[in-house]
């Protein structure tokens, strides 16, 4: 009875999987070897995020723009203390762990920011002991894990405006602030594939020898690290990306009705009937702003949304000072030339075409 017993608990997968990335972390910790780090960097996003995401999003989104749950140390903790066969893993305990990262009041939700403040409610959440030890480790951990996977065709089509049926320079500035709002990464080539070991790997195949690419193994760990679960984009993969995007399924692809041709930045910049110097440039939300072998989005008031390389991923810059040449009218998009339109979380006026009015 005691035989069969103890041969039922360990065959049970799910103890033998926890186990065994338990061990990973450990061996992880105590030796930083790299293949150990992949295995447990994966096993993080592929399962512990994936299980997470439904609950993690709609936190995220309540935040105030920019702001984000520390993920890594959500997850690391998911894995050091409760990854394991004494717990039963759900959405209940999830969703009380989670609830130690964030504080709800008044009608804001706001990160803890504080990781002796988390370490303390998960103690007095579930009524553990996390020592220092423990506390150290889980923050060792977390430094080397991705921030997780987002719902990013839920982010990325929200408050896109059509026009006829047609994309509109609006929906492409809300587009580029989701993408931003997604934490999005650069890998060159993207086109809002979302960043994972195999999609980088890809990348690393289609890209050998290219230098531009940037695509070492030191990169695409950074990349990994710092965008692993979000979308990514290159620069012109934004704008792209748009472009390309089915509303109602959010699927990007080439052969979407409409869609712009597939070049590069240079050849966006050949390929538009209406530019110009960027010293001429109307104050028309939408535009791409370019140079040499780069592009971005022109949001208005000043600033652009670039995907700016592999370590700032999608990232808001100011118009002045990047070295733009060009603006671009992006062919395929209709520019809409009157009305007030919500742009991110403020409200736009447009009058012939240009900004005349931004209010919150």
């Amino acid at each position: 009875m005691i035989r069969n017993n103890i041969l039922r608990v360990l065959t049970r997968k799910r103890f033998w999987a926890a186990l065994a990335v338990l061990i990973l972390c450990l061996i992880f910790i105590a030796v930083n070897k790299s293949c150990t780090a992949r295995d447990v960097q994966n096993y993080a996003l592929e399962t512990v995020s994936a299980a997470f995401e439904p609950l993690v999003t709609p936190v995220n989104e309540q935040l105030t723009q920019g702001e984000q749950l520390n993920t890594r140390l959500l997850y690391a903790s998911y894995i050091t203390l409760f990854d394991n066969w004494k717990y039963r893993s759900g959405d209940e305990l999830r969703r009380r762990l989670l609830a130690c990262f964030y504080d709800e009041a008044a009608g804001r939700v706001e990160p803890v920011k504080d990781t002796e403040a988390v370490f303390n409610r998960i103690q007095n959440q579930f009524g553990l002991v996390v020592d220092d030890k423990q506390r150290g480790d889980m923050l060792a951990l977390s430094k080397t894990l991705a921030i997780g996977w987002v719902n990013s065709t839920k982010v990325l089509t929200r408050n896109l405006y059509t026009q006829d049926g047609a994309k509109t320079n609006i929906g492409l500035v809300n587009f580029a602030w989701n993408a931003m709002n997604c934490n999005s990464g650069y890998v060159f080539g993207a086109v809002g594939q979302t960043i994972n070991t195999s999609f980088l790997q890809q990348q690393q195949r289609r890209f050998a020898g290219n230098e531009r690419a940037n695509l070492t193994q030191s990169q695409v760990g950074s990349i990994f690290i710092n965008f692993g679960g979000r979308p990514g984009f290159d620069c012109i993969g934004l704008i792209k990306a748009y472009s390309w995007l089915d509303e109602s399924n959010g699927e990007i692809s080439s052969k979407h009705q409409n869609a712009m041709p597939d070049c590069n930045a240079n050849g966006l910049y050949e390929i538009a009937a209406v530019k110009g110097d960027i010293a001429a440039m109307p104050d028309i939300p939408g535009l791409a702003v370019q140079k040499d072998g780069h592009v971005g989005v022109y949001i208005g008031g000043g600033e652009v949304i670039e995907a700016r390389g592999n370590e700032l991923g999608v990232a808001k810059t100011k118009l002045k000072g990047r070295g733009w040449l060009h603006y671009v009218q992006i062919p395929t998009l209709t520019y809409v030339q009157s009305g007030t339109y919500r742009i991110q979380n403020k409200s736009m006026t447009i009058a012939d075409g240009k900004i005349v009015n931004t209010a919150n």
